[in-house]
């Protein structure tokens, strides 16, 4: 539990920092706010592109064998049997 004298101290730790940043970076915050700003526009622009979802979507769909390459069903890892025998091995 933090004592009357460490939130004290808190205080004036956070105070001092204040009073630095004011005297030694007088804008920062200005500056900070446009940057900010620049980059919520730059994301609003970004995320207006349809097609960027559509090839996250097709990337899903396919799903190929492990160790051959075929296409197989999404919640299959290997066309089959032997396709898994041969990764087993390999990886021995």
């Amino acid at each position: 539990m933090t004592t009357k004298k460490q939130l004290e101290n808190t205080l004036t730790w956070y105070t001092y920092y204040a009073d630095y940043i004011e005297k030694h970076f007088y804008n920062i915050h200005n500056e900070a706010a446009e940057f900010s700003d620049d980059r919520q526009k730059l994301e609003n622009q970004f995320s207006q592109f349809p097609e960027l979802e559509e090839e996250e979507e097709e990337e899903e769909e396919n799903n190929t064998c492990y160790e051959c390459g075929e296409d197989i069903d999404k919640e299959d890892r290997f066309c089959s049997k032997e396709c898994f025998d041969n990764s087993f091995n390999e990886r021995i």
